[in-house]
């Protein structure tokens, strides 16, 4: 049974099939030709017409190369469903038809065996509609090609329909009688999903090399050999194709001049497409004007401003990988003699050491030599490249241990973690561990940071601290430095000199360097400096992401993330974690990944959108669990707590963020839970937990005075506020205020404003409460804190100052009756509605009577029926 398979990108392809179908059965017969390269996608489409033809009889046959000259032979197949309608043909016809067909003897007039068909075909179709599919159509053998068209002509006005797919359009000149469906490459997204389809999640790196080398084409897509390390995010040149890939192009090369063939070869060969060097080194293959001719003539090659372009680039990668490797060896040897001058020194190596079987010291050391010039004039990546084709040939193995050692460096640098782990690994396999880190620069450490275990990390950190200690003492510092970061991320409570290490952050001008020095971002909140490091983080990031070292800020964007957040800068930060969010994704690290995912639950928690959040948590906490990463499990449970408070749901927030403060638990972290304290306070406070909420209080009291932070000491004053007598409450209110950041985007300003305005209505200074309610709920709505902006409007219309935003409609409830109606609909207890409006159970009961009096309804569960926003009408019957 036959794979029925969604097709990808075609929507343009498969609406003009569909449209010379549709026409065929409405009674206006003809026909389509679909012309593009091998594997190109045209049998698919064609069987994607058969599976939608409905009441259509179809009828197939395709071409073969052996076949090809047999008259008639291609015509045999396809008739062969019809064979017994011969008897009702005319006799002229009917033998001249079966003469063809080799029914007969003698030999079969051309004119009588297409008037035969149009008989045939015309009388099917008055029956049922016809649906003729022929594939491989530019072997079918060219009599049959003259009967088809002919016929088509003929029937214009019968329910006929030709379908035709050739890949070479020269080679049957009759079928040029028909209108032409250029196939061409898919588009990036449907290949990209294509080959997502066949191998899952894959290093975006690896994914760049293989589409590109694919070139839209579904069959390499599914067939060229992915796993090789020729398709590597470090791979250069030409690669292998697969049987399958190999066959469908042996045809198409088969039917080319062998000299055509050799400078397809030098064309794949030569990868930048330097006109120049493709020449020289073809002339010298004898590769004539004519040749040349003949490729640019049939659309293999094009020759633009100086270059030469390969129009069927995966033709030409047939061509290399077909060819005898004597003629592999000759090519890269003459394209070498072909590049001259010190420009080309480098390109010159590569070519001499690409047909270098064994090892030459010599060749090893002149590629090596000019790693740096590669970096600079084709990236990283090509360095990466040209040190691992270095160490191939490298005979001494230490030497080749720290080549490739410096090759997973520069591969790391250009977002390809795939092909720096793989060649770590094997560069520890030749030299020892001192040799590789000073090469690597703690590489194997960061390797596992970003997506292995932080606790192995530090022990690999440490490590090669101690290995290269002695003879460069700045890489082990900074070795060091790193080491206290990893340390941070387990759980370590220490003091760093975080304002030294931000101006010597300002003082290093290479962003890759620099951005080895940069703090774990909730450190710089947890000691107020998130606005001072906005600057230098900023400025890191984006010479990170100029040229070929974008994806190596794959690290710091989520952290870049957090300080634009800290710092107000909600829009921004959001475009920053969307490309934070494409960049982990693509280089397969797993840990920035959860990092990112936790943002995305603290920003949910502020929207109230409680699938996003469960569904962000779930996903951090699968990736720093296993790994056992303390910082991001924390965070994943305070957005978690977050929400639930941002929901109202006291009690399960309180439970949440508790745990952020007992030693041992999962989530214990001191930096996290000191962020978390106005939460786990609050939370504490309305769940009636007064001495636990006094407790972590005084632990941020206490941080308040010895890191002298303005969020610290703004967030104590809140914490005292929400634990004081009335007497004292509104003094903390107004000092943290006071403290806090006085602009408008700051989340933590705006909350303080809300509780503080719910506390001055509950001492009944509405007016007070309404400024400071309206503040807050603009502030909330500013940086899209949609769920705590409502909770302040809803705050705000108990003031009854007018100053809400009313959506309509007249209610019977006073405004604090209407909040205890909306809690109560919401399945709320009369406790936890007490504490959600600082009211005691007993008065949350006189209201429920109330309202269900004023209301007509005979108990609470009715109010779940009832559309508060228009005028109190009953939505569903009780």
């Amino acid at each position: 049974m036959r794979e029925i398979q969604v097709l990808r990108g075609r929507e343009r392809e498969q609406s003009e099939l569909s449209r010379v179908v549709s026409e065929a059965l409405a009674g206006r017969g003809g026909g389509l030709v679909l012309w593009g390269a091998p594997g190109i996608g045209k049998t698919a489409l064609l069987r994607d017409a058969e599976r939608h033809a409905g009441e259509f009889l179809v009828i197939t046959c395709r071409g073969f190369p052996a076949e090809s000259e047999l008259d008639f032979a291609a015509l045999h197949e396809l008739l062969i469903p019809l064979a017994d309608r011969l008897t009702e043909l005319p006799a002229p016809q009917a033998r001249a038809l079966a003469a063809a067909l080799g029914r007969e003897t003698g030999p079969a007039d051309p004119f009588l065996v297409g008037a035969a068909l149009v008989t045939m075909l015309s009388t099917v179709a008055a029956q049922r509609p016809v649906l003729l599919v022929v594939d491989d159509a530019h072997w079918v053998d060219a009599a049959t090609a003259r009967a088809l068209t002919f016929a088509l002509r003929r029937l214009a006005a019968d329910r006929v329909a030709l379908l035709v797919a050739v890949s070479d359009w020269a080679a049957v000149p009759a079928w040029h009688a028909l209108p032409v469906l250029p196939i061409g490459p898919l588009a990036d997204e449907p290949a990209r999903e294509l080959l997502s389809q066949r191998v899952g999640a894959l290093g975006a790196p690896r994914i760049a090399r293989i589409l590109r080398v694919a070139d839209g084409n579904p069959l390499a897509l599914r067939e060229l050999p992915i796993g090789a390390e020729e398709f590597a995010g470090i791979g250069w040149g030409p690669v292998p194709f697969g049987p399958l890939l190999r066959a469908s192009f042996a045809g198409r090369l088969a039917e080319l001049a062998e000299p055509v063939r050799t400078l397809l070869t030098v064309a794949a060969a030569e990868d930048r497409g330097m006109l120049s060097a493709v020449t020289a080194a073809a002339g010298r293959l004898g590769v004539t004007a004519a040749h040349w001719e003949s490729a640019l003539s049939s659309g293999l090659l094009a020759i633009t401003d100086g270059h030469v372009e390969r129009r069927q680039r995966l033709l030409c990668g047939a061509a290399y990988d077909a060819a005898a490797p004597a003629l592999r060896r000759a090519v890269h040897l003459a394209l070498a003699d072909a590049l001259r001058g010190p420009e080309h020194d480098e390109l010159r190596t590569w070519h001499l050491a690409v047909v270098i079987e064994g090892t030459n010291p010599a060749l090893a050391q002149a590629l090596s030599d000019g790693a740096e010039r590669v970096r600079a004039r084709a990236g990283t990546l090509a360095a990466a490249a040209v040190l691992r084709r270095a160490a191939a040939i490298t005979p001494d193995p230490v030497l080749a241990g720290v080549r490739l050692a410096t090759a997973a460096r520069y591969a790391w640098e250009g977002g390809d973690l795939e092909s720096a782990r793989r060649l770590l690994a094997l560069a520890e396999t030749r030299a020892p561990v001192t040799e590789t880190a000073a090469a690597a620069t703690g590489l194997a450490g960061l390797l596992e940071l970003f997506a292995g275990e932080p606790a192995v990390a530090r022990t690999l950190l440490l490590r090669d601290a101690a290995a290269v200690e002695e003879r460069d003492p700045v890489a082990a510092n900074w070795l060091r430095l790193l080491v206290d970061r990893v340390s941070w991320v387990l759980g370590t409570d220490e003091d760093p000199a975080i304002a030294r290490e931000l101006d010597d952050l300002d003082a290093e001008p290479a962003p890759a360097a620099a951005a080895r020095l940069l703090l774990p971002a909730a450190q710089l909140l947890e000691w107020g400096l998130a606005q001072r490091a906005l600057e230098p983080y900023l400025a890191v990031a984006a010479g990170m992401r100029q040229g070929d070292t974008r994806a190596a800020a794959v690290g710091l964007l989520p952290q870049v993330a957090i300080v634009q957040f800290a710092c107000g800068r909600w829009e921004a930060g959001e475009q920053t974690l969307t490309e934070a969010f494409e960049l982990a994704r693509g280089a397969g690290a797993d840990n920035i990944l959860a990092a990112c995912w936790n943002l995305r639950a603290r920003l949910a928690a502020q929207r109230g959108e409680a699938k996003v959040v469960a569904r962000a948590v779930e996903r951090s906490l699968a990736v720093s669990r296993p790994h056992g990463i303390p910082s991001l499990i924390a965070g994943a449970y305070w957005h978690h707590g977050f929400h639930a408070l941002t929901a109202g749901d006291a009690e399960t927030a309180y439970r949440r963020l508790r745990v952020l403060y007992q030693p041992g638990h999962e989530a214990a972290h001191p930096t996290i839970a000191r962020l978390a304290t106005v939460d786990l306070v609050e939370s504490a406070c309305r769940v009636g937990r007064f001495e636990e909420a006094a407790a972590r209080a005084d632990l941020i009291v206490a941080w308040a005075r010895h890191s002298r932070a303005r969020w610290a000491i703004a967030a104590a004053h809140t914490c005292r506020a929400l634990l004081a007598d009335e007497d004292r409450a509104e003094h903390h209110y107004r000092r943290a205020l006071a403290w806090s950041d006085a602009r408008h985007t700051n989340f933590g300003r705006a909350r303080t404003q809300l509780l503080y305005g719910k506390w001055l209505r509950r001492v009944r200074r509405r007016r007070d409460a309404a400024e400071q309610l309206r503040s807050a709920a603009d502030a909330f709505e500013l940086i899209g804190a949609t769920a705590w902006a409502a909770r302040a409007r809803v705050e705000l219309d108990l003031t009854g100052t007018g100053s809400a935003k009313h959506t309509g409609g007249t209610t019977p409830l006073t405004a604090q009756e209407s909040q205890v109606a909306r809690l109560a609909a919401q399945g709320l207890t009369n406790r936890e509605i007490g504490a959600e409006l600082f009211l005691s159970p007993r008065t949350v009961g006189h209201h429920m009577s109330r309202i269900l009096e004023k209301l007509g309804l005979t108990g609470r569960s009715e109010l779940r029926g009832i559309d508060f926003d228009n005028g109190m009408r009953l939505i569903r019957p009780r």
